[in-house]
This record gives structure tokens, C-alpha cells and sequence, in this order.
């Protein structure tokens, strides 16, 4: 039995009557309301309406120096497409070595920066402080890596069951972090340091304390009856979805639609305080398909007989009107605030194969996102933190199916590390920290790095049920251990005083046991210390043109190196990578496996010393377990 508007009386979904990628009829009505009512673009118009708007390039183009990082509190950044315009002057190759060459300029901030991705905390750094005014206390030191952006996680008014992703109001600030306006001085801070910085936005994942849930509650005889289709509500389950996070359902509620005007008035609101770009969470849940059909079975599944991954997610996911959506974000509410030196950047964040994030950068009639976030490293080493291995086979391996799949002209993402994945230093032993981040900063296209990777910050212990944050370890009593996510959330690893100089009290979650030797303070003069080597190698991306571009040429090898060419479009800077995995010396032969090496080189970047400035030989380069070179080729 239901009572709203979207779902009959028999059980079925009224959901095939509506045109997908538009919102409900009660919807398309209000839409017409309010289109009536402007003369120009608004937020939350219809297409239809868009296009009438879009005769020009959905986006503005600037001339602007490509010349640091993303770091994440989050690094993203966007592709070389005309209608995106956020590449510095020059000619670009695609995705992949052949590709197309175009002549693009830049706006005033650029895909080229890395990211870096700050991990809001639930408890207040410092006693007197919100966490907006401890952030803003360290932009310097954010802004001396050489990164351009920062991303950060929900910000959003929460009753903080899930850390901030259950969203009761997507147009506040939960305040345990401060107001409203500590996070704008922060905004502010960064601004002035020439940093931007990005949201996670998250259109999907609602608090049963947000007033669209409520109004809803209240059914078709309510003041708000606008807001019914926005969830389904039935006495029955009408089928055997299931959650990535929640395995209990309520097993009254279904989201049935994203409510699309309540997102573009928090858009707005974001966009109009002078937010530079978006990380759209979870885009491939953005729509589901008919509520009444069941998902099949993953024959190929052997976990628990419940979990998530157990089907076959044909209605739940990526499913039909989620590109469309974008484009009408992209054409709509990004357009119209992209005006001179305010571009608005959006950003994809789906966890799902390569071939589906390519398509979220849409085409060039019909755009999409700037960037699509890609996990793929996230597969090196021991994804349960137990410090394993890699080879530079598999990392090729990893590679190619992303670059593979990225559509042609397109920019790139990688990162190592993220709030739902294992630590690069505890996935890989101690000696591959330092080439892991050479890895992410030489690769083509935005550098994702997760806070405390710059330094080699490893997992935090979590020693006993009773100290689970996550509601995902809490979830599972008997596989805790396995499901949370606290492990690579642990404090700021600042100094080797009492918590790390995270806080003054005792931090929401302990802080790792090596704070005292892996931390800020003393790795910062150190030029070869693990920041050293993050920092140099920034800077040096930064200074030549050929990390810029988005050619890359991976090499024949050993199976444990990895090497490519970094290139400039014109060939006037050719720069080897070479990327020792091994836990030995060895010799490796390069000239003579690949056609296009000169036999001689000079080591510009090393992650140890004594090496940087002298000529090697690429018939017999010596390299060490654990090193990387970048190498000048003559």
C-alpha cells in the first residue's frame, strides 16, 4: 500500500511515465511556474530551457599559469576540451600518445594542479578553535606544497551518523566545524593565497532529519505535497536493492527521485559565496530504475550472502538520466557562474569501471564534467594495509585501463589515497612511499593526493570494536576490522608532541604510532625526507612543460620498474620516469628495449640523494629498491 503520487496502489512504479532525466510531474509543473517568472537562465530550469541559452560554448576561456597541485583535503582538476577552458596556453595532446592536438587557453586556475583532500575531523582540532579556523591557521602550509586546490569533504549540516554524508540541509554548515562564517574567512584565506577550493556535493544521501524527508512523512494531504515524490513509501518491499553502507534498510523508504530544485538552490548558494568547483558524491546512484523490478544475482559473487556486491546492479546504478543531469548542470547552474576568473569546476566522484567514468565527461555537444575521478591506483599494494607489494607490471596494468578508456582530448585524474581506501604507506612497505608520489606527480593529467601522503602517514590502530567510528565497521561486528574506514582517517600528523600537535585534547580518533618520527615538523627542512621529495617534484612539474601535456609513452621494462616518456607538444622537453619497485639493486636496460632513447641522461629529480645532476647510462641505468629519477633526456 502507498500514498504518494509516484507509486501505485498495485506496487508499481509510476516511474516509466515520466520522461527520465526530468524530474517529477508535480515537478515539471512547479517548473513551468517559475520559468515564467525569468527572462534569463535560473537555477533549476529544464533543458529545454537551457539550450535556449546555449548558443555559445557552455564554458569560458582564460589565460592562466598551470603551476601546482590539488591536494586532498583533495587535488582535482579538468580536461583539455574547449567548452571546459581550464588548460594553460598551449597545445595539448588527448588522452593517449596519438590522440588530437589543440590550441587551448587557460583559465586563471588549471587542471595541471594538483589537489590536495583535507579530511574534516568530528572532533575540534583545538579546544578554542573550529575546525574552519584551524584549516585556515595551516593554508600556508597548504599553499607551500605547490598545490592550486583544496577539496573537502561534506561540510554540510548532518547529524553526523555517517560523518557528515547523512546531509539534513545541503545549504548549512555543520556547525561542530564552525559556522558559516569561519568557512567563509576560510574561503577567503585560501582565495587570497590563489588557492581554490572544491566541495563534495551530495545530492543523494539525505539525513532522516532533512526537512525533504519530513515534508514527505507528511503525505498527499500536506501543505508540501511538492515534496512526495521525492521518496517512496510503501508497506511492503517492493524489491531487493540493497546499500553500500546500511545493510538494514527502513524498510518503509525508498528514494525514489533526486529532489533537482533543492540541489540547484544549494548549488547556488555555494557558487554565489564564491565555492570554485564541485565533487558530485556518488554520481552513478543519481537515478534509480523501476522500484518494482528485482536486480539479479551476481553469479560470480562469494561473499556474504546479502552484501551489496551479491548483485548485479542493472536499476541502481548509472542508470539512465544520469547524463543527462549533468549536461544540465553543466549547461545550466556551472555555466552561468563560470563568468571571467570564476570558473566553476565539476568533478565526477564514481566508484565504478573506467569505461562508465569516461563517459561522465559527456561530449563536446553535450558536456559533462570537467573531471572524472579515477580510483585505479588504489589497487596498489595490500588493499587491507598490510603493507605489500607492486610491480611496475601492474601498475602499467593500471594505467592503460584508465587511459584506455578516457575519452579522446579529455584530462586525467589519479590518486593514491582517499577516505575509503588503506593508506599508500601502510598498502606498500616503508621504502616506496617517496615512489609511489613521484608516480602520482609525473603521471598526465590532476594529482589527487589525500592529506598526510605527502609526508608517508600510515593507517591509524584501531584496536577493538568498542573503538569504531565508522558506520560501516559498526555495521558488522564480526568483520569490523575489515569494513571501517577509520583506519585512514586518522589526525594530521603535525609534530612529536602530545597527539601530534593535531589537538590539544584527545583527537576523535588515536593518531598513528609513529607520529613521532613521521610528521610535518621534522620532515620539513629535509630535502630528502619523504615531503621533500613530494615537494620538489611538484615544483618541478610545475616548471616544465612537458608534465603538463597529457602525452605520456610507457616503456618496455623490468617487470619490477615502470618508466615512461613525459613529453612537451613541440618535443623541445623529453623527460624519463623511471620507478624502481623492487626491494633490490638492479641494472636495468632501457636503451636497448625501446627504440626512441638516446643512450644518455642526466638525473634532474632523484628521491635519494647524491644522483641529481649527474649523467646516467639508459643501457645500464642503476637504480636502486624504492628509487625514482627523473631523467633529462639529451
Amino acid at each position: 500500500m502507498t500514498d504518494n503520487p509516484g507509486f501505485d496502489s498495485d506496487g508499481e512504479t509510476k516511474f516509466d511515465e515520466v520522461e527520465l532525466g526530468k524530474v517529477s510531474p508535480v515537478k515539471n509543473e512547479k517548473a513551468l511556474e517559475v520559468a515564467e517568472e525569468h527572462d534569463g537562465p535560473y537555477a533549476g530550469m529544464r533543458k529545454e530551457d537551457v539550450l535556449k541559452y546555449s548558443s555559445t560554448p557552455s564554458g569560458v576561456v582564460f589565460v592562466g599559469p598551470a603551476d601546482s597541485c590539488c591536494y586532498s583535503v583533495g587535488w582535482p582538476s579538468s580536461g583539455p576540451r574547449s567548452v571546459l577552458s581550464l588548460l594553460a596556453p598551449g597545445v595539448y595532446h588527448g588522452g593517449r600518445p596519438r590522440s588530437f592536438t589543440r590550441y587551448i587557453q587557460g583559465p586563471s586556475w588549471t587542471p595541471m594542479v594538483p589537489l590536495m583532500a583535507l579530511e574534516i575531523s568530528l572532533e575540534l582540532p583545538h579546544i578554542t578553535y573550529t575546525w574552519y579556523t584551524c584549516i585556515t591557521e595551516k593554508m600556508d602550509y597548504i599553499k607551500d606544497l605547490g598545490v592550486g586546490a583544496i577539496l573537502l569533504n561534506s561540510i554540510y549540516k548532518s547529524p553526523d551518523r555517517d560523518f557528515g554524508y547523512d546531509v539534513s540541509d545541503l545549504k548549512d554548515v555543520n556547525e561542530n566545524f564552525g559556522s558559516i562564517d569561519d568557512f567563509e574567512a576560510l574561503l577567503n584565506a585560501a582565495h587570497e593565497r590563489d588557492l581554490k577550493v572544491i566541495l563534495d556535493f551530495v545530492p543523494n544521501q539525505a539525513s532522516l532529519e532533512s526537512e525533504m524527508f519530513k515534508d514527505s512523512q507528511l503525505g498527499s494531504g500536506s501543505e508540501t505535497e511538492n515534496d512526495l515524490n521525492s521518496y517512496v513509501w510503501s508497506d511492503e518491499v517492493p524489491n531487493n536493492w540493497a546499500s553500500i553502507t546500511y545493510q538494514n534498510l527502513l524498510k518503509e523508504l525508498f528514494l525514489f527521485l533526486p529532489y533537482y530544485f533543492q540541489l540547484q538552490d544549494s548549488m547556488e548558494k555555494w557558487f554565489a559565496m564564491g565555492v570554485d568547483g564541485l565533487n558530485i558524491q556518488g554520481t552513478q546512484f543519481l537515478f534509480e530504475g523501476p522500484i518494482h523490478k528485482d536486480e539479479p544475482v551476481n553469479d560470480n559473487y562469494n561473499g556474504e550472502a546479502e552484501g551489496y556486491d551479491s548483485l548485479l546492479h542493472y536499476y541502481t546504478s548509472d542508470y539512465t538520466g544520469v547524463h543527462e543531469l549533468l549536461n544540465t548542470w553543466r549547461e545550466g547552474i556551472f555555466f552561468r557562474y563560470s563568468t571571467a576568473g570564476t570558473y566553476r569546476l565539476m568533478i565526477t566522484d564514481s566508484d565504478t569501471n573506467s569505461t562508465y567514468l569516461g563517459n561522465y565527461y559527456g561530449t563536446d555537444d553535450n558536456p559533462e564534467a570537467d573531471l572524472a575521478k579515477n580510483y585505479n591506483l588504489l589497487n596498489i599494494g595490500d588493499v587491507n594495509g598490510d603493507g605489500g607489494r607492486t610491480s611496475g607490471t601492474e601498475i602499467d596494468e593500471l594505467l592503460r585501463d584508465w587511459l584506455n578508456a578516457l575519452p579522446d582530448g579529455e584530462w586525467p585524474s589519479f590518486q593514491l589515497g582517499s577516505h575509503n581506501a588503506r593508506r599508500i604507506a601502510s598498502r606498500l612497505s616503508h621504502p616506496y612511499v617517496k615512489v609511489a608520489n613521484m608516480l602520482l606527480l609525473t603521471l598526465p593529467g590532476t594529482p589527487i593526493c589525500y592529506y598526510g601522503d605527502e609526508i608517508g602517514m600510515k593507517d591509524t590502530m584501531i584496536e577493538t570494536y568498542d573503538d569504531v567510528q565508522d558506520i560501516k565497521g559498526k555495521n558488522d561486528q564480526v568483520n569490523w576490522a575489515v569494513k571501517t574506514r577509520d583506519p585512514e582517517r586518522g589526525p594530521m600528523q603535525w609534530n612529536d608532541s602530545a597527539n601530534a600537535g593535531f589537538s590539544k585534547s584527545e583527537p576523535w580518533l588515536p593518531v598513528a604510532d609513529n607520529y613521532n618520527v613521521v610528521n610535518v615538523e621534522r620532515q620539513l627542512d629535509q630535502e630528502f625526507s619523504t615531503l621533500g621529495v613530494f615537494k620538489k617534484t611538484v615544483a618541478f612539474r610545475s616548471d616544465n612543460r612537458a608534465f603538463l601535456s597529457t602525452d605520456i609513452q610507457m616503456l618496455e621494462h623490468e617487470n619490477d620498474i615502470t618508466a615512461y616518456i613525459r613529453s612537451s607538444d613541440e618535443q623541445s622537453e623529453r623527460f624519463l620516469v623511471v620507478l624502481s619497485f623492487s626491494d633490490e639493486h638492479m641494472y636495468s636496460d632501457l636503451f636497448n628495449k625501446n627504440n626512441d632513447l638516446p643512450l644518455e641522461g642526466t638525473v634532474r629529480v632523484a628521491t635519494d640523494d647524491d644522483r641529481e645532476g649527474k649523467a646516467v647510462q639508459l643501457n645500464k641505468l642503476s637504480i636502486f629498491g624504492g628509487e625514482g629519477l627523473i631523467i633529462e633526456l639529451h
